[in-house]
């Protein structure tokens, strides 16, 4: 019965580790790790017309910036850039 037991806690343990890494899956913080100058949500989802997409990403958006990963920086074509916070600092 310990074999089952060491079983169990290491099944829990796993699902620590999925749930830890859940946040690296955010597309947005994907996108925005690749461009350090940052994005408007439209660029992110591949154009203006690409509605679907900024409709998928909008949620992800706003997830990655109650967690502190990502920050509204100034606005470009009459959008809001965002950049991650790492890549914050001097000019």
């Amino acid at each position: 019965m310990s074999i089952d037991a060491e079983d169990e806690d290491i099944k829990v343990a796993d699902k620590k580790k999925t749930t830890a890494q859940a946040p690296a899956e955010n597309k947005v913080v994907k996108l925005l790790e690749k461009n350090p100058l940052g994005m408007t949500l439209p660029e992110m989802a591949g154009g203006t017309r690409q509605l679907k997409k900024i409709r998928t990403l909008r949620p992800m958006l706003a997830q990655a910036i109650k967690e502190g990963l990502v920050m509204p920086i100034s606005q470009r074509a009459g959008h809001t850039v965002y950049r991650l916070v790492k890549h914050l600092g001097r000019r």
